[in-house]
């Protein structure tokens, strides 16, 4: 019996074994089968008819691939905000509005927002600008896994109890192991900076993590498509429904008033 097949109390493992790569990685042939969408031998590699692959495995198979999703648009911001001498944020902001004041110059507004934006970016920060220009893209690349991480975490619970409500009996950590392959095509999101290839790539990530998000849940908890679907579905629904609701919400309290 080893760790993967039964709970391990903090301090119950030896050290040798937290350092272990393939304690926190899956090897490279799951993270294949994965991007083919062939999960049953991503989850199974040692076919025994069970998900052998752990929650710590899939938490950091996503650090690592948010790390090298994260890794050009890291360059490209450095290269940008380094070149405006201001923070990364603020740069790309005045970058984007220039390029939208110049698609339509009869437009006053846009011309006025860009110019201000400019001005902006062009203050002299707090720090050197090297040292801002440094930081807050080196924030915004390690954000990256962050972001990914949280995502999982709290997407991945609403579907499992909305899974176990319509009768899967899977436990969180298998639900968490397996779900956590949809960082595998993700890794296109980190093409974004390249133009007119980028914004194509990251729907492509997207698209294709859904799919692999799906035959992750069937498996891990043997629903049955629409069921499968309908656990995904709903939370996103949810979620685009409560700014509309809310917005709905204060008409009718001012109505009122």
């Amino acid at each position: 019996m080893n760790s993967h097949s039964h709970v391990v109390l903090l301090g119950q493992t030896s050290r040798e074994e937290w350092t272990q790569r393939s304690n926190w990685l899956p090897d490279f042939n799951q993270i294949w089968n994965a991007a083919r969408l062939n999960l049953v031998d991503a989850l199974d590699p040692y076919e025994r008819g069970y998900i052998t692959v752990s929650m710590r495995q899939g938490l950091g198979m996503i650090v690592v691939l948010g790390l090298l999703a994260g890794l050009l648009p890291f360059l490209a911001n450095l290269w940008l905000s380094l070149r405006v001498g201001a923070a990364a944020p603020i740069a790309a902001a005045a970058a984007s509005l220039a390029e939208f004041a110049a698609g339509d110059p009869s437009n006053a507004t846009a011309r006025y927002v860009s110019a201000n934006a400019s001005l902006i970016a062009g203050l002299e920060p707090r720090m050197p600008g090297f040292l801002a220009a440094l930081l807050s893209s080196l924030g915004l690349w390690l954000n990256t896994p962050l972001s990914w991480l949280s995502n999982w975490i709290v997407y991945g619970a609403a579907v499992a109890a909305l899974a176990r409500m319509m009768g899967a009996h899977n436990n969180l950590q298998m639900f968490f192991a397996a779900t956590s392959f949809t960082a595998v095509p993700m890794l296109l999101t980190g093409l974004a900076p390249i133009p007119f290839f980028g914004p194509v790539a990251v729907i492509l990530a997207w698209v294709w993590s859904l799919i692999v998000y799906y035959h992750a849940v069937r498996l891990a908890t043997g629903l049955d498509a629409a069921r499968t679907l309908l656990s995904m579905a709903l939370p996103m629904v949810l979620v685009a429904a409560i700014p509309t609701l809310l917005a709905i919400f204060l008409a009718l309290l001012a109505w009122i008033a």
